[in-house]
């Protein structure tokens, strides 16, 4: 299937948004606010202020407000013979003694990280020791000790001659990763961008040298260039910017990379906003919904928890007015590419699990993964599918690289704490009664204000709230009710005031 994409960019001074759409579908977004920016990439001198050896792990102070995460044996290692850069394991029959690179954690010393989790929730940052700098061609690893080229290189001419050439002028412990913009690049400038990377590394060193004390020592270029760095290739048609200023910086970084794709860079000037002429917001409501409605009459169901990401796959109205197994079949099938659009557009990483509709045949099952595994070759995030159970539930795992769209987007609801549901209105008139019994001891003539809002205020009513008035009356106790606009709907306030004189119940 040919796909059309196309990069929109919508920047202001509080914020920068880009979207990338493929054929004219929302599929990724990307959002830069300065007061909320990502820590990913970031290298930081790190300071060990807390051992825990129970889970061999290290809190580490990084100078920001919450104390960052790092697995202790997260230790780049070299082979104690010369390494190999080939690339190639080591035959399993040998036995290759490994030599840390880096000395081991202690409380209270400084050791350089970078991290590769954004805080997400109550968690802080996580940290690692493998450093790497990503560039135009090339991904550079300090203590990487290995080159490794994507899957997705088909030519193995090509494949053999970007290998050679890296091996050629790699440098004990140092690694690379090939990015797919290398394809059919020129050799100088590869080793130009080799050169750089290493200029890169070369400052981090001088700067943690001249530091003293946890402090941010080196950070990725800002969303607009990284974006254009990875996501500016040769299949995007298009890319649209609605700033001037913004225009005219994006034409002067590609003409510098890529002097030929200037002309695809358009300025937007239409008086509607970039993002609702392209129906962008629209996506974005969308996808902040748990429920999405497919085109066939299906629907999906997301919900994300705090240990992993539910999807559940729902007939709802599709009818291929086939037998049973067959239309449950082009159900799954026909829901598979929202599916992986959703969880791309949402953010969704770490362990997601998709409830298929169920399925008999083993062929109609095989048919359905393969659907999906070939679904998320589209996707650049890395990701690992298992197999589908005897239940209809494929797990996976996809590279998490911050917080989903709902964590960044929404905040949990003050009347249900990001439950998602609070309690009916006969649970609240039944904690009343409850408080009203006679074994409570309510001195007789007591004032009980019931507050309730305003458009519940009809709600008082039937056969639980005329018990309540009755187990009132039978101890002599004044009830009053007060309308209270600021309550959750569908709450109940009781309050039990001072004595009265006998009066009539209301």
């Amino acid at each position: 299937m040919n796909i059309r994409r196309s990069l929109v960019v919508n920047a202001t001074a509080l914020e920068v948004r880009i979207a990338l759409l493929e054929n004219s579908q929302l599929t990724e977004l990307y959002q830069e606010r300065p007061a909320r920016k990502s820590l990913v990439g970031r290298i930081y001198r790190g300071r060990v202020s807390k051992m825990l050896p129970g889970i061999e792990s290290a809190f580490l102070d990084i100078g920001i407000d919450r104390d960052a995460f790092l697995y202790l044996d997260d230790q780049p290692q070299i082979p104690l013979e010369d390494m190999d850069l080939s690339g190639e394991p080591h035959s399993p029959e040998v036995s290759v003694p490994l030599v840390p690179l880096l000395p081991p954690i202690q409380l209270g010393n400084d050791t350089l990280v970078q991290v590769v989790k954004d805080p997400i929730g109550s968690k802080g940052a996580r940290l690692t020791r493998h450093i790497n700098f990503p560039g135009r061609y090339l991904v550079y690893l300090p203590y990487g000790n290995h080159i490794g080229i994507s899957r997705k290189f088909t030519d193995e001419v090509e494949r053999e001659r970007l290998r050679s050439l890296i091996q050629i002028h790699s440098q004990s412990p140092e690694g690379f990763i090939v990015r797919t913009a290398a394809v059919g690049e020129k050799d100088e400038d590869l080793l130009a961008d080799i050169a750089l990377l290493r200029e890169q590394w070369r400052s981090v060193q001088e700067a943690f040298e001249s530091s003293q004390g946890p402090c941010l020592l080196w950070e990725d270029v800002g969303l607009i260039r990284k974006i254009l760095r990875d996501k500016f290739r040769e299949e995007v048609h298009t890319l649209w910017v609605d700033d001037v200023n913004t225009h005219r910086d994006i034409q002067e970084f590609v003409r510098q990379i890529h002097p030929s794709w200037a002309s695809r860079i358009r300025l937007f000037t239409s008086p509607i906003p970039i993002f609702e002429a392209f129906e962008i917001e629209r996506e974005i409501a969308r996808a902040l919904q748990p429920k999405v409605a497919l085109k066939h009459g299906g629907s999906l169901v997301f919900n994300q928890t705090e240990a992993l990401l539910s999807i559940d796959v729902n007939t709802g109205a599709f009818s291929s007015h086939q037998d049973l197994e067959t239309t449950v079949t082009q159900a799954n099938l026909l829901a598979i590419p929202e599916i992986v659009r959703q969880v791309r557009l949402r953010n969704h990483g770490g362990i997601i699990v998709i409830d298929f509709i169920d399925m008999m045949d083993p062929i109609n099952q095989q048919a359905v993964h393969a659907a999906l595994v070939s679904e998320f070759e589209r996707d650049r995030q890395c990701s690992r599918i298992g197999s589908l159970s005897a239940f209809g539930l494929v797990e996976l795992t996809r590279k998490r690289t911050g917080p989903s769209l709902e964590r960044s987007m929404t905040v949990p609801c003050l009347s249900c704490y990001g439950s998602g549901r609070v309690p009916n209105f006969e649970v609240e008139l039944f904690k009343i009664y409850r408080e009203l019994l006679p074994c409570l001891q309510i001195p007789p003539h007591t004032r009980i204000r019931i507050a309730v809002h305003p458009d519940q205020r009809a709600l008082l009513r039937g056969i639980i709230w005329d018990d309540i008035l009755a187990l009132a009356q039978s101890q002599s106790l004044s009830i009053e009710i007060a309308e209270q606009s600021d309550l959750p709907p569908f709450s109940l306030h009781c309050q039990r005031l001072s004595s009265v004189m006998p009066s009539p119940t209301n």
